[in-house]
């Protein structure tokens, strides 16, 4: 996978290659890629973009510069959403927000290839699909979704603690692509306090339960509270999940809304089996003021900053990816 590393300038980026510790850069000097706003990664690599203009939404490979366009974003808004944002002034590239993205591979027939496109739109809110060509986007999911990831051609996320994947309407009975169960839930969660992280572990699906719980060791008078990781192994031919205590000698960097994993020996300063949190999450500068945990014995390495742009330069290979890891849409760097 290659993600985002570091602005170069205003055209020139540098991407890095987690799994080889490779850097290279590349000229973004497309025609008119200025009326463009960069909504989200997917886990291939690719940019997906809005045309601010025509409101079309469009994938960039930022190697070969290729461009693809995919329906407007306005075929998924109702009439009452449309007409709002109408009578409210603004601009509606600007309301649209979209929180992540995906590709599914499904082949219709033996000679046949057919990429679909899946969005977690913020608003309007709900995962939406589309292939090249289609004049609309379809719906799937009207409600709010925990986490999601593209993994081995298929589109996967988490509603509640249910791992849902998604399936074409060749593969069930609806006329449209809908959601259906993979994993059925095992344990609870609180929707407001903790978060669920899908990754791809170098080819094997993983999930991390990022959780809050009562520090039981804190010494300070009252209740004090930290945030603790369960990590599973998504095991999908018996649907279910597997508690993990290792990361097959990977690292974990995880956000608010992404996660990738890393092979350790690719940079001397990533540790194997460690979780590495992004700048977004709470506890790395609150409660438990940690920038890693150690999935095998349950250590934590400490983070002795008060805020993440504490950090004093140079940064290093850890600082660069939990930072490039958060955000969503203009949050992304």
């Amino acid at each position: 996978m290659l993600d985002k590393a570091l602005v170069a300038g205003p055209r020139r980026h540098r991407f890095l290659n987690v799994s080889t510790g490779e850097c290279i850069r590349t000229d973004l000097l497309l025609p008119d890629l200025a009326d463009h706003t960069l909504h989200a990664v997917t886990n291939e690599g690719l940019l997906l973009l809005l045309h601010r203009p025509s409101l079309v939404i469009r994938l960039l490979n930022p190697l070969t510069r290729r461009l693809t366009d995919l329906p407007p974003a306005t075929t998924l808004m109702t009439e009452q959403q449309l007409s709002r944002s109408r009578q409210g002034g603004g601009d509606l590239g600007e309301r649209l927000s979209v929180y992540s993205a995906g590709l599914a591979v499904a082949d219709d027939d033996a000679s046949t290839t057919v990429m679909t496109v899946a969005i977690y739109f913020r608003f309007p809110m709900g995962i939406a699909v589309a292939k090249p060509g289609d004049q609309c986007w379809t719906l799937v999911h009207d409600r709010y979704v925990t986490a999601t990831l593209s993994f081995a051609g298929r589109f996967y996320c988490t509603i509640g603690t249910s791992v849902m994947v998604l399936e074409d309407s060749s593969a069930t009975t609806s006329d449209h692509p809908r959601l259906v169960m993979a994993v059925k839930p095992s344990f609870h969660m609180s929707g407001m306090a903790d978060s669920l992280h899908l990754v791809d572990n170098a080819g094997e699906l993983m999930l991390v339960h990022r959780l809050l719980c009562k520090d039981d060791n804190d010494d300070a008078h009252g209740e004090k509270y930290k945030m603790d990781y369960r990590v599973y192994r998504v095991d999908l031919d018996a649907g279910a999940l597997v508690p993990a205590k290792s990361l097959n000698g990977r690292a974990v960097f995880i956000g608010r809304r992404r996660a990738i994993s890393v092979r350790a020996g690719a940079f001397s300063s990533v540790s194997a089996d460690t979780l590495y949190l992004g700048s977004d999450c709470d506890e790395k500068t609150t409660m438990n003021k940690i920038q890693a945990y150690n999935v095998a014995d349950g250590s934590a390495q400490p983070y002795h900053h008060d805020s993440c742009i504490d950090m004093v330069q140079p940064y290093g290979v850890v600082d660069c990816i939990s930072h490039c890891i958060m955000g969503s849409g203009r949050h992304l760097l």
